[in-house]
């Protein structure tokens, strides 16, 4: 069994599913996210992927729309109800906009694979507010290979479609590393033959994992 292989297969389920639909995000040509929500056994009770660049399938569908983040398409397949024992895996740190939505459906526990530069601080910017400073979650970050592969997925995305700007300079301060890595991914086009042969999540990890290894020790 190869090293990716390996670090997949030591995955939790949640994880595995979360990085599933992150690479089917990117895959698609949407910015490489993915996430899954868990009940208190465990059990995967509602999914999602970055569809900011997909199209709607139907008029009430998250997709093709600035707001159809991961997080966002799975909270909004959750009915309402008491989620503070639940736990919501996303393959990149939430933003604002996910991290309030976060706030607002009362989910207990956020793990993140990769830490996002941009919004570095948010987490404790909210509780300078009373009403979401009691609601803030637990938070848990993966990190390790699994970790610098959600990264480079998302980062590769971004650098692609965006040359530079606050976002691009954040990820510049935080690592010029990863910053290089993902943009060199989005040249030499790996990921993308992956893509286009239907690959797994795995065959895109395993065909990058020389990179992944490289920025993990970063």
């Amino acid at each position: 069994m190869s090293d990716a292989a390996t670090t997949w297969c030591a995955l939790s389920e949640p994880w595995q599913v979360c990085l599933d639909e992150a690479w089917r995000s990117w895959a698609a040509g949407s910015a490489g996210v993915g996430c899954a929500i868990t009940d208190p056994a465990g059990a995967v009770v509602a999914t999602g992927r970055n569809r900011t660049m997909e199209q709607k399938q139907a008029p009430h569908d998250l997709a093709g729309t600035p707001i159809a983040h991961a997080e966002t398409v799975a909270l909004s397949r959750l009915p309402f109800g008491d989620y503070t024992a639940h736990t919501l895996y996303t393959s990149f740190e939430p933003c604002m906009m996910c991290a309030s939505t976060i706030l607002l459906v009362g989910v207990g526990t956020v793990a993140y694979a990769a830490a996002d530069p941009l919004f570095e601080g948010l987490h404790d910017w909210f509780g300078e507010l009373e009403w979401s400073a009691r609601r803030r979650p637990e938070r848990v970050v993966l990190g390790g290979p699994a970790g610098a592969f959600a990264h480079l997925l998302h980062l590769s995305w971004i650098t692609f479609w965006i040359a530079d700007g606050p976002v691009v300079e954040a990820h510049r301060r935080a690592s010029e590393r990863h910053l290089d890595a993902a943009r060199d991914l989005g040249r030499d086009g790996r990921l993308a033959a992956v893509a286009d042969a239907g690959g797994t999540a795995v065959d895109a990890l395993s065909a990058i994992w020389d990179t992944v290894v490289a920025v993990a020790a970063d």
